[in-house]
């Protein structure tokens, strides 16, 4: 039973890894970008 477990988790953190590295994301853009003007202020004072 846990070798099957494990089994699907690798499959699925596989795929996962696999779709991320091809551009496809679960969560939309905005969230996983700072804003420009945030980082923007940090460096220039």
């Amino acid at each position: 039973m846990f070798k099957s477990y494990l089994v699907s988790g690798l499959l699925a953190l596989g795929l996962f890894s696999w779709a991320q590295y091809h551009g496809w994301s679960l969560f939309s853009q905005n969230e996983s970008q700072p804003a420009a003007s945030a980082t923007r202020n940090v460096y220039h004072k």
